[in-house]
């Protein structure tokens, strides 16, 4: 039938979090079951949401910075009234592959950590001079936090996501 959550969809990129001045995060060293937010909630309509269910079986992240520089960004995973939860860490090199302006794509992510199986946690294009891209299984999550633990050189620094 006709919109229901089920069927696959392919959505458009969307910043999902930003750093800017060299601001970065802390991933917690407590995990109280109380989280109801993300940078990403998975049943909203705009992230493929529809009532109780979630088109967002996969997310695919690209990630944008300037100047050229490295990050690492830790990906966790959550639903309502839970812990926050490691999918894995990445370790970012923001090269000479320009998007637009001053900022340049992330044109290797390495993997440093994975909590879910290698096979639902993927990295393609990383270090071909090429936007590289992140993307994993979503199943069983609501909502997504990117947290940037770390910059180098890089002071500023877009996440973008999609769902299909």
């Amino acid at each position: 039938m006709y919109g229901n959550a089920e069927q696959s969809v392919v959505d458009s990129y969307n910043i999902v979090d930003s750093v800017t001045g060299s601001t970065t995060d802390t991933f917690p060293t407590s995990f109280p079951f109380t989280t109801t937010s993300g940078d990403m909630d998975l049943l909203l309509p705009a992230n493929g949401g529809k009532g109780t269910e979630t088109q967002a079986y996969r997310l695919e992240i690209l990630i944008t910075g300037k100047p050229a520089g490295s990050a690492v960004v830790i990906v966790a995973g959550a639903n309502e009234g839970g812990p926050i939860e490691h999918i894995c860490s990445l370790a970012v090199t923001i090269g000479s592959v320009v998007e637009f302006g001053d900022w340049r794509l992330a044109d290797t992510i390495v993997l440093t950590s994975t909590h879910l199986a290698a096979c639902s946690t993927l990295v393609a294009d990383s270090g071909n001079s090429r936007p590289a891209k992140f993307a994993f299984d979503a199943i069983g999550y609501r909502y997504i936090k990117f947290y940037v633990t770390s910059l180098t050189t890089t002071t500023d620094l877009r996440i973008y996501a999609r769902h299909f």
